[in-house]
């Protein structure tokens, strides 16, 4: 198994200036994150925590880096910048306008972006590191 520190890192620089989400699949916050993100045009690249074997270790390394005990972790641009209301307040007051729409998507299908497969609905797409 790979070093939390190490997966943290890879799924920042998958998502290089776009977002990276550390999140977990049936999270209703976490939700609520990708919707707002995926509605304004911006596709996170999200490691589902849930779906990995050391998920709860990386949610403890994330813990140690940001303070922050809960998901949705949302990083902007290798920066964390917290939660799911920080990730909607952050929508609605331009903070994502540097992340160009296009190239979220292009980047996100460069780290192996796939559809999630959730049947919300939503045209999210998630991309979520291999465990």
């Amino acid at each position: 198994m790979s070093d939390p520190q190490e997966e943290i890192q890879k799924t920042l620089d998958a998502a290089g200036p776009g977002v990276a989400m550390f999140s977990k699949s049936y999270c209703p916050y976490c939700m609520r994150a990708k919707q707002a993100l995926v509605r304004s045009g911006i596709f996170p690249v999200v490691m589902e925590l849930d779906e990995r074997e050391d998920g709860r270790t990386i949610q403890l390394v994330l813990l140690q880096l940001t303070g922050q005990r809960t998901v949705p972790s949302a990083w902007l641009a290798g920066k964390h910048i917290g939660g799911s209301d920080d990730v909607v307040a952050g929508v609605q007051s331009g903070l994502f306008k540097s992340v160009p729409t296009k190239q979220s998507q292009e980047i996100a299908l460069q780290a192996g972006l796939k559809k999630c497969g959730a049947e919300d609905g939503l045209p999210c797409l998630c991309y979520s590191l291999g465990s």
